[in-house]
Order: C-alpha cells, then sequence, then structure tokens
C-alpha cells in the first residue's frame, strides 16, 4: 500500500470517528438501549488503532529514509520521494532476472552441439584404482609370505 494512500485513509477515518463522536452528544441519560454505549466503545477502539497504526507508519518511514542514507548518503535530496530506492532495487532485479535468462539461453545453445555423457555406471571399476588394489594385494602377499 501506497504511504500517500494510507495517510488519506486514515484522514477520512479521522473524520469518521469525529461524526461519530458528534452522534454521542445527542446521547440522554434516561435513553433505553445500548446503541451509545456500544459506539462510545468503537470510538475508543478505533482511535487506539488509528493511534497504533500511524505510530507504525512513522517507524516504516523512519526505517526507509535510513536505507535510503544507507544507499545514497543524504536523504535531503531524495525527501520528495523517500520510496524512490524502492524503485531503484526493483529496477535492479528486473534487470538481474534478464541477465540470468539471457545467460541461461546462451548455455543452452552452446551445450546443445558440444555435449557428451561422461556417465560412469556407479559398479563399474576404474582401470587405475583396480591396478593399486592388485599392487596392494601382491605387496600383502609378499609380506605374509616372509619370516
Amino acid at each position: 500500500m501506497d504511504s500517500d494512500v494510507l495517510s488519506s485513509y486514515l484522514s477520512k477515518l479521522e473524520l469518521g470517528l469525529d461524526k461519530v463522536g458528534l452522534v454521542l452528544k445527542y446521547e440522554k441519560p434516561n435513553m433505553q438501549g445500548k446503541f451509545f454505549e456500544s459506539m462510545k466503545l468503537f470510538l475508543k477502539e478505533a482511535e487506539l488503532e488509528i493511534v497504533k497504526v500511524k505510530a507504525d507508519q512513522r517507524k516504516a518511514l523512519n526505517l526507509v529514509k535510513e536505507v535510503t542514507e544507507y544507499f545514497h548518503g543524504d536523504t535531503a535530496k531524495e525527501g520528495a520521494h523517500p520510496f524512490r530506492i524502492f524503485m531503484i532495487v526493483r529496477d535492479f532485479l528486473s534487470l538481474l532476472d534478464n541477465v540470468c535468462k539471457e545467460v541461461g539461453r546462451m548455455q543452452d545453445k552452446t551445450m546443445v552441439g558440444t555435449a557428451r555423457s561422461f556417465r560412469i555406471p556407479a559398479t563399474a571399476s576404474l582401470p587405475v584404482l583396480h591396478r593399486y588394489n592388485v599392487r596392494q594385494d601382491t605387496s600383502s602377499d609378499e609380506e605374509s609370505l616372509s619370516p
């Protein structure tokens, strides 16, 4: 959600809560029903939630400013567009994705004509290791024959 949209929604909610508060002024002491009690409870909870959302919004904006300051150095330059860092990251990731796809396509093209299989079955013995094992067996036989 865009920060500006969130701010406008919060303003609209606050205006609506003000209107609810005006309605609550029409309560009379001998009125029956729980409408006004329910609305008072709603008004208190809504005001608390708006305060929490505003605090979270400030916290998020401060974190964005910290990230922007870390990468750009001066937040005064980015003051008008504090979320520009997200556009930069989005564009970078898009470029990186395109490069990875292109490298993959190039690799596929070069591998098609030159691919050879050098797979060796797991049960096959390698000649070099076989020679080594034979020598090892003969040396152990020689050792066992000597006194």
